[in-house]
């Protein structure tokens, strides 16, 4: 009688830059409540805040890290950079997870239920998560606390317009459901769908996924707490303009069969639908220069 068979581990990219006090908390529910084999990479844009590297240190200390990557740039290409050209190496899927959440503790764990899912549904390119409602704070409420703040930072501060105000997995039936682009920062996506679309925000992917002829869906299973809708109380100076130059116009250099070189611009409105990228991954890894420097740890996969 043969051995069974034990999954191979998925690997979860967590992305973070400052904000230490989330990121304990994000750590902290990634390392209690992810049961399914994994490997965490933790992948740092260029965080100033001392405080970060000694929660990331602390989290190594327990053994959680498959490595720690430390970007000198928070840049947006290289990012995207770094990410893709893993993607070979990383199997068909992988979980990707921001600095700013805590995924709810369940049995199954949330990774294995989104694994499930993408193993079962084959045309699945990215899968989402739903979102604790009880962190979204008032209009009302957040003008007591910051009484001068202009009206439109206030309202960016705790997302007022948001489309998952009015996300409600109880009205539908079944592990999935699609009321708007899942939100990318907790998400699983499927690698070789990733590379044929190339890089963008969430809803760019999701549009472009669909373009492509896969589909987007949020797990109704799976819920995650979005630790920035409490900016207001913990960071109240966050820089959002630093946030939207991170996600608005980039100038993206290729190689031209090694001739020269052409730039594709990719730009963002208002609007997160002004995002119009161009490339296949192939094309935007004609970019890449020198490696991101890395702390390889010992193996962490659990």
């Amino acid at each position: 009688m043969g051995l069974p068979l034990v999954p191979s581990p998925i690997t979860v990219i967590i992305h973070t830059r400052n904000r230490p006090i989330y990121l304990w908390a994000t750590l902290d529910s990634l390392y209690r409540g992810t049961k399914s084999p994994h490997r965490f990479v933790l992948l740092d844009m260029a965080s100033d805040d001392p405080l970060v590297r000694q929660v990331v240190t602390g989290f190594a200390r327990r053994g959680m890290f498959s490595e720690v990557v430390w970007l000198p740039r928070n840049d947006f290409h290289d990012f995207w950079k770094f990410l893709l050209s893993r993607l070979p190496s990383l199997g068909p899927y992988f979980a990707y997870c921001q600095g700013d959440v805590v995924v709810e503790a369940t049995d199954p764990c949330w990774l294995s239920v989104l694994t499930g899912l993408m193993r079962d549904n084959p045309r699945l390119a990215m899968l989402g998560s739903v979102i604790d409602k009880r962190d979204f704070i008032g209009l009302d409420e957040a003008r007591q606390l910051e009484p001068d703040m202009q009206d439109s930072r206030l309202q960016e501060m705790i997302k007022w317009s948001s489309a998952e105000r009015a996300q409600d997995p109880s009205s539908v039936e079944g592990p999935l459901f699609s009321p708007h682009n899942p939100a990318g920062r907790l998400v699983m996506a499927r690698s070789d769908a990733l590379a044929r679309v190339g890089p963008g925000n969430d809803d760019a992917l999701h549009q472009r996924f669909i373009a492509a002829g896969y589909e987007t869906a949020i797990a109704t299973a799976v819920r995650h707490r979005h630790l920035s809708l409490l900016h207001v109380y913990d960071y109240p100076q966050y820089d959002y303009d630093q946030r939207k130059a991170f996600m608005s116009e980039r100038r993206i250099a290729a190689a031209d069969n090694g001739a020269g070189r052409s730039e594709i611009a990719a730009s963002e409105s208002r609007s997160p639908r002004g995002m119009a990228w161009l490339m296949s991954a192939r094309e935007f890894l004609r970019s890449a220069r020198s490696p991101p420097r890395t702390d390889r740890r010992r193996p962490a996969d659990r």
